[in-house]
């Protein structure tokens, strides 16, 4: 099942750091992007690997391997800083559902709307010290 270019829409301004883009940047992104739906206990990423989507929640949970659920924003770390997820990083007990934006994509969104760039410093990252030790 995929999702209108309207439900995307929606659904990316539902979340930070994409609320605060103009809507032609909200366009450019949304366009890019596609459904990802995952059952539960799916591994999204595991330890040591890298993810090559930024995906953007719209349902369900991403989750370590704790349970403590991931920001609605996963891959962002990863993606910028080119380090490997220090741990798994699962769908949650109701399935993860997302919008995914390829790696490719991503860095040419960055590009064409910086403001999104600003955004993601302005967020926490996962919590994560990368000597592997989790922040409280």
């Amino acid at each position: 099942m995929s999702m209108s270019l309207a439900d995307k829409l929606f659904a990316l301004q539902a979340v930070e750091p994409f609320a605060q883009l103009r809507a032609d940047e909200l366009l450019t992104i949304a366009t890019a992007t596609h459904l990802h739906r995952f059952a539960p206990g799916h591994l999204l990423c595991g330890e040591g690997a890298m993810l090559q989507r930024l995906y953007v929640q719209v349902s369900g949970s991403a989750v370590d391997p704790a349970g403590n659920v991931m920001q609605p924003v996963l891959g962002t770390t990863i993606l910028l800083t080119g380090k490997p997820a220090p741990f798994p990083i699962l769908a949650g007990p109701e399935g993860y559902v997302a919008l995914a934006l390829p790696r490719g994509k991503f860095f040419t969104v960055l590009t064409e709307c910086p403001a999104l760039l600003t955004g993601f410093f302005r967020m926490p990252l996962l919590g994560v010290d990368y000597r592997r030790e989790r922040r409280a």
